[in-house]
């Protein structure tokens, strides 16, 4: 039981220390705005791959592999 402890935390160590150290967090998207986030599976950006967007009441849509290049963007909602 103790060696697949360790042996658990061993491989969980050596999978987070393999993560990019240059990811960035998302901004939040703020009250009041629309945010959509774009990934795409190459650095030039021409294949995408997934969306989530955040509408202006708050719900989310996703589609898609939400992991590889971002772009992310905001646009005011309107309001009544």
């Amino acid at each position: 039981m103790i060696r697949r402890v360790l042996a658990v935390a061993v491989l969980a160590a050596a999978t987070l220390a393999t993560l990019p150290a240059t990811a960035q967090a998302l901004p939040a998207c703020p009250v009041g705005y629309l945010c959509n986030t774009q990934y795409f599976s190459d650095a030039a950006r021409t294949n995408l791959v997934g969306v989530r967007t955040q509408f202006c009441d708050r719900s989310v849509s996703t589609w898609g592999t939400l992991s590889g290049y971002v772009t992310w963007s905001s646009s005011p909602c309107n309001e009544p």
